[in-house]
């Protein structure tokens, strides 16, 4: 297989003109049939109509050659004229059914015919061929339009190449065509073909900012190349496949880079997370730990039960912190799937109010649950989470002696619970980022926790087929809310308006 490398300008020569112009085997024969056909034609007709002079038979011949050259271009035009001069001059023209003239002036009328003939099948020829060309134009731009339209718009670049390859082998008339796109290294990325790509081939290559991203292989092209008046036509494409293609990969490594970034940004909050709020708990457990197992330090009974008491929170502590990183890997692997039983809500409430009443401590806490409150359908272990993250934030950033606020109505067919706090609250422009994972921001002189609490919680109540907001408390602090549907899914039950009011 032979192939010639050529660049954007010097890529193909003039064949695309003569597939363009050259007419078909079938288009040829109709030609052919009505430059012969034609004239008869007109012959019979004109013997039929009365006339004095050859005028009205000029006329018709005229027409007969205009007809040639609609169907099958110049030449059988060309030949319905010389054809239909000949008949003329036979049939029309004094002496009739001889090729004699008389007069000179007659003999004039018949080179001005032939004249004109020539004239108008040169003529309406050439209009044709110029509009067969605009046409063949404005259907390739117009289908290579399409599919760099594609590219930009983020399909598939496979599915793309494809369909570009049948682009270009039906429009250039090509046996084969392949589209090789590059990596940056150039490495071969991605290919595809249309046809079978042998023999003779003409290499495009696709160059965007002086770099090489891929290029064009065609097969089969006629002799002489393709080019000529398409050749504007198919630098301008390969120039807009070229960036195209570029773009798609740069989009590609910059998702990458993204992603990369992400995974960077989570390892690094993770290790701040393990150095602080995860070093803190098992600090205190080893100085509780060690004082305890100090011979020399005489403990009475109320020091030594308050050091195990330490110990015990801070243990709990830890425990919740490494739970919110284990939540945060299912949530991450799409597995925080809920196993629903219907609860009275109550009864989570007391549970999760009795077992953080040290955490709550200094605060007053106000629990306000409506006797008409079914038995809600949810998994008690993450609805527990919830309510723990809820109530362990309003008291991180509440000051002692505010009021802690749990209250939980039905609204429509769902469960309506706010929990609120008398802190500083959270300006309006953060509402949305503290639901993002390992998002913190101190508070009132206050340190956030690790910034999974409320991701985790949002996640948890989201998979339960509701909606978590964040409003401002009357008199100032902060109120987190959510709704969960009241009756299972697979009961036919439609969970409406799930958006805060």
């Amino acid at each position: 297989m032979s192939s010639s490398r050529v660049g954007p300008r010097e890529a193909v020569a003039d064949g695309l003109g003569r597939i363009l112009a050259r007419p078909s085997r079938s288009i040829s024969l109709r030609g052919a049939v009505v430059a012969v056909a034609g004239p008869a034609l007109v012959t019979g007709l004109a013997a039929l109509i009365p006339h004095r002079s050859a005028a009205v038979a000029a006329l018709l011949y005229l027409l007969a050659v205009v007809a040639a050259e609609v169907v099958g271009h110049l030449w059988p035009a060309l030949v319905a004229s010389g054809l239909s001069f000949v008949l003329l001059d036979y049939f029309f023209t004094p002496p009739v059914h001889t090729f004699r003239v008389n007069k000179a002036e007659d003999l004039l009328v018949l080179a001005i015919f032939l004249m004109v003939a020539a004239a108008v099948s040169a003529a309406l020829s050439a209009a044709l061929e110029q509009r067969a060309r605009a046409e063949a134009r404005e259907h390739q731009v117009g289908a290579l339009y399409n599919v760099t339209s594609r590219l930009l718009s983020g399909a598939g670049l496979a599915a793309v190449l494809v369909d570009l390859a049948g682009s270009l082998r039906r429009l250039y008339g090509l046996s084969g065509c392949e589209i090789v796109v590059l990596d940056a290294q150039g490495h071969e990325l991605e290919r595809a073909s249309s046809g079978a790509v042998s023999g003779d081939v003409t290499t495009v290559p696709l160059v965007a900012d002086g770099s090489a991203v891929g290029r064009i292989e065609m097969a089969g092209a006629p002799a002489g190349g393709i080019g000529g008046t398409e050749q504007a036509v198919l630098e301008t494409f390969a120039g807009q496949l070229a960036m195209a293609i570029e773009r798609a990969r740069l989009g590609q490594e910059a998702a990458g880079a993204r992603l990369e970034a992400d995974a960077s940004r989570t390892r690094a909050a993770l290790f701040s997370s393990v150095t602080h709020d995860l070093r803190t708990p098992l600090a205190s457990i080893t100085a509780s730990a060690s004082s305890l197992l100090d011979e020399g330090v005489p403990f009475s009974g109320e020091q030594r039960q308050e050091l195990l008491r330490t110990i015990l929170e801070e243990s709990q502590r830890l425990n919740r912190l490494v739970g919110n990183l284990m939540d945060l890997s299912r949530l991450r692997a799409g597995a925080l799937t809920p196993s629903k039983d219907a609860i009275p809500f109550d009864e989570l409430v007391s549970s999760v109010i009795g077992r953080l009443r040290v955490q709550l401590e200094g605060r007053s806490v106000r629990v306000q649950i409506r006797d008409d409150i079914p038995p809600v359908p949810m998994d008690v272990v993450q609805m527990d989470q919830v309510l723990t993250n809820l109530s362990e934030n309003a008291a991180r950033f509440s000051p002692p002696g505010t009021e802690i606020v749990l209250k939980a109505v039905r609204w429509e067919r769902l469960l309506e619970v706010k929990v609120s706090d008398h802190g500083p609250g959270i300006p309006s422009a953060d509402r949305s980022r503290v639901f993002d994972e390992f998002y913190r921001k101190d508070v009132g002189g206050r340190r956030g926790g690790t910034g999974l609490g409320l991701a985790i919680a949002r996640a948890i109540v989201t998979a339960h087929g509701g909606s978590m907001w964040i409003e401002d408390t009357p008199g100032g602090g902060t109120t987190v809310g959510f709704r969960l549907p009241l009756a299972r899914a697979e009961d036919g039950a439609v969970a409406a308006n799930l958006d805060p009011r």
